[in-house]
């Protein structure tokens, strides 16, 4: 009987325990509130890294801007402009209105990609437009959405907002930046912001052209409201915490709130008040 109770006892003593009901109710209670506390430590980390990505891109788009100007003896990047040559990677001339727009122009200053100018989530548009059957609407698509849009109006003209003509020039003056060396005030000029516009019948980060706050007269909505499409703040996309990633004339970028954002002085080299407009 001893060699049998002495079994027993290592048997017993060898049994895991079992957690009770209430012991795995307090182990769960401990997990959510770790989890509580983790996860908006953890969205506001990707938020951070999200925009200092778009800073990064932001910092390299301006690099190629002025290497641009170096390159065409002062004059600086289109905005949006009809009629100009330009060429994807193979040499093939793109038709308009790819063409127009700059993404094909500052792409071989970038060393011929669209990595920096599209960011974040970004990222996967481009993937899918590269993977398109016909390399042509990839071409195009490509075009359209990256991360951050020109302030064509006040910088490199725009030829369907106000093309910069002569006839243009004379009536409202130096309105729009064609020169590296016409800015006043190269720290205080934007030339890309963030933006969005529409895809597919969704709303998507990126959208290759900003429109202005005022020009004749105020254009925008007078309150940033996310549910409202793109072109109520003109393509101009606040997604960092109500403040957009801007690039400035001197090579930095910062984020901007809502009342900088409406501050024309940020958008037009002649402006000398926030709420100036073109006469």
């Amino acid at each position: 009987m001893g060699d049998v109770h002495r079994h027993v006892l290592l048997a017993t003593r060898r049994r895991p325990q079992a957690f009770t009901l209430v012991e795995l109710l307090v182990v769960v209670a401990i997990l959510a509130v770790l989890a509580g506390l983790l996860l908006p430590a953890l969205a506001k980390a990707k938020y951070k890294a999200a925009q200092a990505n778009e800073v990064s891109s932001a910092r390299q788009l301006m690099i190629a801007w002025q290497l641009y100007a170096s390159d065409h003896n002062d004059v600086v990047l289109p905005g949006y402009r009809h009629g100009l040559e330009a060429k994807d990677f193979q040499g093939r001339a793109i038709p308009h209105p790819i063409n127009a727009r700059y993404p094909w122009r500052l792409a071989p200053y970038l060393g011929k990609s669209f990595g920096v100018m599209y960011a974040n989530e970004n990222r996967r548009l481009l993937e899918q437009f590269q993977k398109m059957e016909d390399p042509m609407i990839g071409v195009y698509a490509a075009s359209v959405f990256p991360s951050l849009g020109i302030n064509s109006v006040f910088v490199g003209g725009d030829d369907i907002e106000l093309p910069p003509t002569p006839a243009a020039f004379a009536r409202f003056g130096p309105f729009c930046v064609m020169r590296l060396s016409e800015v006043r005030r190269p720290d205080g000029l934007m030339i890309f912001t963030s933006a969005r516009g529409p895809f597919e019948g969704k709303i998507v980060n990126g959208f290759y052209a900003v429109k202005p706050p005022f020009l004749a007269a105020r254009r925008w909505a007078v309150e940033w409201n996310p549910a409202d499409g793109p072109e109520a703040w003109g393509n101009v996309h606040p997604r960092f915490g109500n403040r957009a990633v801007s690039a400035f004339v001197d090579g930095h970028a910062d984020s901007l709130n809502r009342a900088a954002l409406q501050d024309m002085q940020h958008w037009a080299n002649p402006a000398d008040r926030s709420d100036w407009t073109i006469r």
